[in-house]
């Protein structure tokens, strides 16, 4: 064990005889409890998307239990039951129809929705004079197939016998940037197998294949039927009607498995037979899965509404989990329109991901994004987007690659998994070169190319991508001290300490009290503004240009006019369009204090609107979580806690407008449903900044230093993994002082208390008054109690 000063080393040696701790959270069936009961959408968002999830299948429809066409990227196509990288169907529906009398009704509106974080429930309005009807469904992990449930109860006083016709419409299709790879989508046949009791159907041209069929008997079938929802594509329509009787007051349960292969026929019928057989103990599996997740990471905090959506923080990036055959098992980007792989994204995601326990997951998600990566550029530069079907689409923003490096670190300081680190460096190594050669053609250390903002002419020497450069060669440099790469750790650290001078001296704008968009040219900073003006004009329709559209465009011709009195050549910082990237020197902490309070003011004061900063400030449009998040990380980063709280409680505010249980990509309440980087926002400030959790489990060791906001008096967290140790951690404000209330499961482990201005403070230890001789008071073994003195 390490020695310490006097006092610490009594504290030391005393720590194992502690029987007083803090407990590992409440059992784990209450603390799931709540999101395991589902939220409603208490009938709103009726015709707004929702997903039901799961790793190898899910669903995207309507809230009313419809299936319209939805979606841009395979246009009116992104809804419907997918296996990716297919579609199986367009959608189902049921009719029910009266034996007696004939009337009949079509489950097509409910009146509420329900999720839950393993599946999703329909009730509709009781039709055909007494018969009420619920439909859950759910999709089971890491089966090629989904499950539907119908409960119809009868609550007359009287038998009733109904037919129940299954109406499915198929689409047997490939995901998008198929076409574009010669994957061409064919016209789909339908067979109804008789000997099984299903449906059979194909892509005529392709190796795609969807069953379907039913727990209940089937009395007939019928192909090419109508459909009370019309739909696109080239699949076809088929029905197959069973008959029930339910008695007065009873219920009966029809279940549909839908299943599918990109294989062979016999794939899709033996998926369908298992799932069909096991589906109950699948949905338990399934409950179980989530619940666990849930409880990994118990927070107890006294703002119970941040509380409850970071738990769901939880299950909405699962929801967003793939696992794909021969590619991998990662964390797509959002709901509805974006499932697939993400550099940029994930790269903000998994440091959320890892700081609430998701180690797997972020480990899975960079291999995989590592993997493409090599095989796709196979120099260092880590794509942006790769399809499910495995194209990339975009080879790589620049950022993208600085951004991979940072989050494979901050995954290492949360696992200290060796083999891991082993496995990225070389390829984190080459991209470094990537950088600082192949994109930094002038040799300033300021690589070249689009950044995170994708705005049209914005095509240089980006903040946001130096920032991320430096960053990622401070963490490289770390990693070779690790991997035993000394050259490479001196000439990373080096140059990390020079580009963060240059960042701060020749980004930065005096005038303005800002970071600047990027650093280039004169006639770099006249493209840049004229493709500005050409988007927004672009994104405007002419006979729809009001007041505020005039603003715009009027001051990027000012700029522009300003722009050309400079001389030719001129090199600078230039603060074109008010990007909220900005604000990264002050997310990396690379920022010098009175700049970054400087800038954190103005951004609140002049940048920011009602749920955070604008993604341009110029045209204050749009805000985005990614946004809004990274602006929380930066206000804490500079230990202004209530600021940083504040960002984030206006992700909470945007909790569950469309969908319950998720926040939307566009704040409030627009663009996916489910947005992966969501949880940055969230779990970020909160772990690593008002816990102050700063893990190194390589070295087997956690720093705590946390940051109260104002009126919180009492915070914990257990069942906290780092590493291979599992820690609970509270913090208490009495009437005598603070109390630390630390407990692990291992015993090798070694923790400090770290607090501006403890140094000569009075603290207790198991009844003994002692005296800090630093600001940091280390601490071993498996609890420990301090309560340091007012």
């Amino acid at each position: 064990m390490r020695k310490f000063s006097c006092a610490v080393s009594l504290l030391v040696s005393i720590i194992e005889v502690l029987t007083a701790g803090n407990s590992f959270g409440q059992s784990n069936d209450l603390y799931s409890a709540e999101l395991m009961n589902g939220l409603s959408n208490k009938g709103a968002n009726l015709t707004k998307p929702y997903i039901t999830a799961g790793d190898r299948t899910y669903i995207v429809g309507t809230q009313n239990g419809d299936f319209p066409d939805l979606g841009s990227h395979v246009k009116g196509e992104m809804g419907g039951l997918w296996m990716a990288p297919i579609k199986l169907l367009d959608g189902f529906w049921l009719k029910l129809t009266n034996e007696k009398g004939g009337a009949s009704a079509w489950l097509k509106d409910a009146r509420e929705f329900i999720t839950y974080p393993y599946g999703s429930k329909f009730l509709y309005s009781p039709i055909l004079d007494g018969i009420q009807v619920e439909r859950f469904q759910y999709c089971p992990q890491g089966k090629e197939g989904i499950v539907v449930t119908y409960t119809i109860k009868n609550s007359t006083s009287k038998s009733r016998v109904l037919t129940v016709d299954f109406v499915a419409k198929t689409d047997v299709s490939p995901v998008w940037f198929s076409k574009e790879n010669n994957i061409i989508d064919a016209t789909d046949s339908i067979s109804w197998n008789a000997n099984r009791s299903v449906y059979l159907a194909r892509d005529v041209k392709n190796s795609w294949f969807t069953v379907w069929g039913s727990s209940i008997p089937a009395s007939s079938h019928a192909l090419n039927v109508p459909t009370p929802t019309e739909t696109i594509g080239l699949g076809k329509s088929a029905s197959s009607t069973h008959r029930v009787t339910i008695k007065p007051n009873e219920q009966i349960t029809a279940v549909f498995v839908i299943a599918g292969s990109t294989k062979n026929s016999e794939s899709a019928l033996a998926s369908y037979e298992a799932i069909l057989k096991n589906q109950d103990r699948l949905l338990a599996e399934k409950k179980a899965y989530y619940a666990s997740i849930i409880n990994r990471v118990k927070l107890d905090i006294p703002d119970k509404k941040l509380q409850q959506v970071v738990n769901w923080g939880k299950v909405d990036t699962e929801w967003l989990v793939s696992d794909l055959p021969g590619i991998g098992r990662f964390l797509g980007a959002g709901a509805i329109e974006y499932p697939w792989l993400f550099g940029c994204d994930n790269s903000y995601a998994q440091q959320g991901v890892v700081a609430l326990g998701g180690h797997e997951l972020a480990k899975s998600t960079l291999r995989t994004i590592k993997q493409v990566s090599e095989k796709t550029n196979g120099n260092g530069r880590i794509i942006h987007e790769m399809s499910s079907n495995g194209f990339v689409g975009n080879k790589g923003n620049t950022q993208e690659t600085a951004q991979f490096a940072i989050a494979v670190w901050k995954v290492f300081e949360w696992t200290g998994d060796v083999d891991f680190l082993k496995e990225m460096y070389p390829y984190i190594k080459q991209g470094i070169h990537w950088l600082l050669t192949d994109q930094d053609k002038n040799g300033n250390m300021f690589p070249e190319g689009y950044g995170i903002m994708e705005v049209k002419g914005l095509n240089a020497e980006l903040v946001d991508v130096a920032v991320y450069t430096q960053q990622a060669l401070d963490v490289t440099s770390k990693m070779a001290a690790i991997v035993n790469d000394p050259a490479a750790q001196q000439d990373y650290a080096q140059k990390a300490t020079v580009l963060k001078n240059l960042v701060n001296t020749l980004f930065w704008d005096e005038t303005e009290g800002s970071y600047c968009d990027f650093y280039g040219t004169r006639e770099q900073a006249i493209t840049t503004t004229k493709g500005a003006i050409e988007q927004l004009q672009l994104e405007t329709r002419a006979d729809n240009r009001s007041h505020e559209f005039v603003q715009k465009e009027e001051f990027y011709k000012k700029l522009l006019a300003h722009l050309e009195t400079f001389p030719e050549g001129t090199q600078k910082g230039w603060f074109t369009n008010k990007n909220w990237v900005i604000s990264t020197p002050i997310e990396s902490g690379i920022a010098p204090s009175d700049k970054a309070i400087k800038l954190l003011d103005k951004v609140r004061t002049e940048h920011t609107g009602a749920y955070g900063p604008y993604l341009s400030a110029v045209e204050r449009r749009s805000m985005m979580t990614i946004a809004t998040g990274v602006q929380a990380v930066a206000e804490a980063t500079y230990g202004r806690t209530d600021e940083s709280m504040w960002y984030v409680n206006k992700l909470v505010q945007t909790f569950g407008r469309v969908l319950p249980g998720s926040i939307s990509e566009m704040m409030p309440d627009y663009g996916c449903p489910d947005q992966a980087w969501t949880i940055y926002g969230l779990a970020v400030p909160l772990i690593t900044h008002v816990f102050g959790v700063q893990p190194d489990a390589y070295k087997k060791t956690i720093t705590f230093s946390p940051n109260l906001p104002s009126g919180w008096d009492n915070i914990n967290v257990s069942d906290l993994p780092v590493g291979n140790n599992l820690i609970a951690f509270a913090v208490k404000k009495t009437s005598r002082g603070t109390e630390y209330d630390l407990s692990s499961k291992n015993a090798d482990w070694n923790y400090t208390i770290k607090q501006k201005g403890l140094r000569g403070k009075k603290y207790v230890l198991n009844g003994k008054t002692l005296t800090a001789n630093s600001d940091e008071l280390h601490v071993g073994g498996k609890s420990a109690i301090i309560l340091l003195l007012n």
